[in-house]
């Protein structure tokens, strides 16, 4: 019986044993699953009774994958928005529209996205449904709202595409400031990463590199706007500006002739289409566009001004001038009229002392500006004399340090190094200009005459000759050519190769024909009777008319020396070192 006994406790501690091995075995497997329900309980937890997607009491969109604000409503929608063509922006809409008016918060939330998107980035297209009021407050519709404020909203999260793009409306908001720029660009760049495609974001990086001055990438992402819808006013627009900006006009034309007949009297094209007109050098058009423009708006300043750059261009001079004095009684400081009305004194009343001064003013006033700095190095190219303190060449140089490439400076810095007979810095210049394949027949021309300064007569020969083998025919070219071909061959060569020229020349071209030959003669009577041959051809040939006052200056007739150096400053009165000469003459003669 004890023996019977002592076996039933044994069974039973061994039950019990077991069932609390059991026990706990359960306990450590259901624990873990208890856990993740939870978890997963958690995560499909909405935004709006989430506590972590509120800052300050305004809902955040969520960061989990496909639980963003929008995730509900159907990607094509969403998408439509995000792409912010005013096509696929007016499709979304007809998606989302209830017969029963009985819309989500977010749903209502992104109607009123897309209405803020169509009425800031596309202006030109009507929104024809209702916005909702009284939302609550959310970080998408008041990224928009700060936006119109000139504020750029960092505080989105940039969590989709849509946040991270908002804000960037503030690009579109007149005269921010430039720090906002500075904000803009990584979220620009983020935004671009998460939909390249997009139409919206294309255009908003166009304008912001536009704006920036940074053209090509403007025109880069403009072109892929435009690409992909090419009916958009706004796009069209600005794409065409862009371009005229990086001087393709001639594609500027093929845009803008794609604007939708609807909006062709709408002031926005006819300015565009004045611009791009005058970018061609259809004046004409330009003037015609122009002159609609102020007939819709007669107080728009701005083009009052290019119609009188027109006129300019035009060479009419009387219109242009009675434009600039309209102009001026409102705003003589602004630095286009300033450019004009130095233009106007150079170009047509020939007075380069007041269109010194005013270029010297303007510089005053806008010390950076190119088109002010192009025009100061052009008069004292002309002048030989210094604009605010500085010559051609050093003048130059500013233009260049900011653009190594403008041709134009380049030219005229190098016409400036030979004024001032700097022979081996023009030989810079003028080495590097010749490698262009388009290069000017005049440049060609100075390098040819600054090799023959510096002796390096075989790159003048070489030079000069292949110039000639491309253009036999062009004077420029054949003045070149005889100029090196004299500092090498002999005077026979020489004289029997000018002579095979003059025969067959122009009257310009025999004058200088007949002056390069009077060098090359034993006498002096045979050196005369050319210059004087070279005048009965051209009476204006100033080079030849200055070789006389040289020849009777050395003869210290003073007299007839004076006679033809009168006749050179008649033709230059601008050149400075020549006026000079001629006051020196003139106390001598006395």
């Amino acid at each position: 019986m004890n023996e019977l006994y002592k076996a039933g406790g044994i069974k039973r501690k061994l039950t019990f044993l077991l069932s609390l091995f059991l026990l706990i075995q359960n306990y450590a497997f259901s624990a873990p699953k208890k856990k993740a329900k939870a978890k997963n309980k958690k995560a499909d937890t909405s935004l709006e009774e989430s506590p972590e997607n509120t800052e300050n009491g305004i809902k955040l969109p969520s960061s989990a994958k496909q639980r963003t604000y929008f995730y509900k409503i159907d990607e094509s929608i969403v998408g439509g928005v995000e792409d912010g063509s005013p096509e696929s922006i007016k499709q979304a809409v007809a998606k989302l529209r209830k017969s029963d008016g009985e819309y989500a918060e977010n749903e209502k939330v992104l109607i009123n996205v897309a209405s803020e998107i169509m009425r800031t980035v596309w202006p030109s297209e009507k929104v024809t449904w209702d916005s909702f009021d009284q939302l609550e407050d959310n970080s998408y519709t008041g990224a928009i709202n700060s936006a119109k404020n000139g504020i750029f909203d960092s505080s989105t999260g940039n969590v989709d595409f849509l946040s991270t793009t908002l804000p960037l409306l503030v690009i579109l908001t007149p005269n921010i400031s430039p720090n906002v720029y500075e904000q803009c660009e990584p979220s620009l760049q983020a935004a671009l990463e998460l939909n390249p495609d997009s139409l919206l974001i294309n255009y908003l990086a166009g304008i912001f590199y536009k704006e920036k001055k940074d053209y090509q990438n403007a025109e880069n992402y403009l072109k892929r706007a435009y690409e992909k819808s090419v009916s958009v006013l706004e796009v069209i627009l600005e794409y065409s500006d862009v371009l005229v900006l990086n001087k393709k006009s001639d594609l500027a034309v093929q845009v803008i002739a794609s604007i939708p007949p609807e909006h062709e009297e709408e002031i926005a094209v006819l300015k565009e289409r004045a611009r791009v007109s005058f970018a061609n050098m259809d004046y004409t058009s330009a003037e015609k566009y122009v002159a609609k423009v102020l007939q819709k708006t007669p107080n728009d300043l701005d083009f009052l001004l290019f119609r009188a750059r027109i006129f300019i261009e035009k060479k009419d001079y009387i219109h242009a001038v009675s434009l600039l004095d309209m102009y001026a009684r409102q705003n003589d400081t602004n630095v286009d009229y300033l450019v004009l009305r130095a233009k106007v004194q150079l170009d047509w009343s020939k007075n380069t002392n007041a269109a010194t001064e005013t270029v010297e003013k303007a510089l005053r006033l806008y010390p950076e500006n190119e088109e002010l700095l192009m025009l100061a190095t052009r008069i004292s190219s002309v002048t030989d004399s210094p604009v605010a303190g500085k010559y051609a060449d050093e003048l130059a140089s500013y233009v260049l340090k900011a653009n190594p490439d403008n041709k134009e400076a380049l030219i005229y810095a190098m016409k400036g190094l030979i004024q001032r007979e700097n022979w081996n810095e023009a030989y810079k210049l003028s080495s590097q200009l010749i490698l262009n394949e388009t290069v000017a027949e005049d440049v060609i021309l100075n390098h040819v005459k600054i090799c023959t300064q510096l002796k390096k007569y075989t790159e003048a020969l070489e030079t000069a000759t292949n110039a000639y083998r491309r253009k036999p025919e062009n004077e420029t070219i054949i003045q070149a050519y005889v100029i090196a071909c004299c500092s090498v061959n002999s005077n026979e060569e020489a004289l029997a190769l000018i002579n095979g020229f003059i025969s067959s020349s122009s009257s310009k071209m025999k004058s200088y024909l007949y002056y390069q030959r009077s060098f090359l003669q034993r006498t002096e009577d045979a050196s005369l009777a050319d210059l004087r041959s070279s005048l009965i051809a051209n009476p204006r040939n100033s080079d030849s008319l200055f070789r006389l006052y040289e020849i009777y200056y050395e003869k210290e007739d003073y007299r007839k020396a004076q006679y033809y150096l009168r006749q050179v400053v008649a033709i230059n009165p601008n050149d400075s070192s020549i006026r000079k000469l001629n006051e020196a003459l003139t106390q001598l003669v006395k």
